[in-house]
């Protein structure tokens, strides 16, 4: 006698699936699109979203289309931190009454538990939270992630991995199969690690932005050099430097007005170490110094963006000269 299949519980009406945690993350998500497709036998019940480009209006209509056969629909919405304070009112007001044949997940970092909208999916639904494993507990997740792929790893061993891939978890997954693939099982030493993997771009634009927040010019044009050696897009380097003044020109506003800059740091929705290390750096600046400094990135992005008839690299290295100079005075 074949047992029976346990009776999967009736989905809630909305979900935030949030957290530092982007693989979990995406599982999650993931794991609720296959079970609206399962349940309904069809994915024509399935609407998916981006808060960074799609408005409220959009998804409510059709969060208050009926579905197809039976089933609940689903509507998706990634990115969901990226909306706007009126975009969140509209999706509150549909939550405190939404209709029962619809399912409305909101998938991303970026919603602070005091909103509105933070609450009104509580109330309807549910909020998972799945966060990154801490700074200090990196190494620990890394050998376990390596065990998974019948790799033996050491923690000196993961310890160099995170210094060449970087903290970011798909990073990490990505030269962890590299490695698989390569030792085919078995125990991983430094050599296997320096013969496979390298270093990320995100780990040089860290050093370029710490080299940055530490106003060491030498540091700063090295880090920078090395990036643009490596083929990365200006644009890029552009993006990266231009958000971490404008983190820094928040943390350090805030503690000239008395505030505590780690917290106004947290507030940004970063993790731990960083939120510590870019309240460390706001002591180097002035809100007046980073205001200069973020004009001078605006005329950079008109350059960029091809107002001018320098060579991006050229452009961006100038750019970073004067802003050095800026925050200087």
């Amino acid at each position: 006698m074949t047992g029976r299949k346990k009776k999967q519980a009736r989905l809630k009406q909305a979900y935030l699936i949030t957290g530092s945690d982007e693989t979990k993350v995406e599982r999650a998500a993931h794991r609720l699109r296959e079970r609206v497709v399962s349940d309904s036998g069809t994915d024509l019940n399935l609407d998916i979203f981006d808060a960074s480009r799609d408005s409220a209006h959009t998804v409510i209509q059709a969060a208050n289309t009926p579905p197809f056969c039976e089933g609940l629909r689903l509507v998706m919405v990634l990115h969901v931190g990226d909306w706007h304070k009126a975009d969140k009112d509209i999706v509150s007001a549909f939550l405190a009454e939404p209709p029962g044949y619809c399912c409305l997940a909101l998938v991303g970092r970026g919603l602070r538990k005091n909103e509105a909208l933070y609450k009104a999916v509580k109330a309807a639904g549910e909020v998972l939270t799945f966060d990154a494993p801490r700074q200090s507990d990196l190494p620990a997740w890394v050998v376990e992630q390596a065990r998974q792929r019948q790799l033996k790893m050491g923690a000196a061993e993961a310890r160099r991995l995170i210094s060449l891939a970087g903290s970011e978890q798909r990073a990490i997954l990505s030269e962890l199969d590299k490695l698989a693939a390569y030792k085919q099982g078995g125990s991983v030493g430094m050599d296997d690690i320096d013969a496979v993997c390298w270093s990320s771009t995100e780990v040089k634009t860290w050093d370029l932005t710490d080299a940055l927040g530490a106003r060491d010019r030498l540091a700063t044009f090295r880090r920078l050099e090395e990036l643009l050696a490596d083929h990365t897009d200006p644009n890029a380097v552009f993006y990266s430097l231009a958000n971490h003044l404008k983190r820094l020109s928040v943390v350090t506003e805030a503690g000239e007005l008395g505030e505590d800059p780690a917290r106004a740091a947290a507030s940004l929705g970063m993790k731990p170490y960083p939120a510590k290390k870019l309240a460390g750096q706001s002591r180097r600046f002035t809100a007046e110094g980073l205001r200069r400094a973020l004009a001078i990135f605006s005329e950079l992005d008109a350059d960029l963006k091809g107002r001018a008839s320098l060579r991006p690299d050229m452009a961006l290295e100038l750019a970073v000269a004067r802003v050095l100079d800026a925050v200087a005075a």
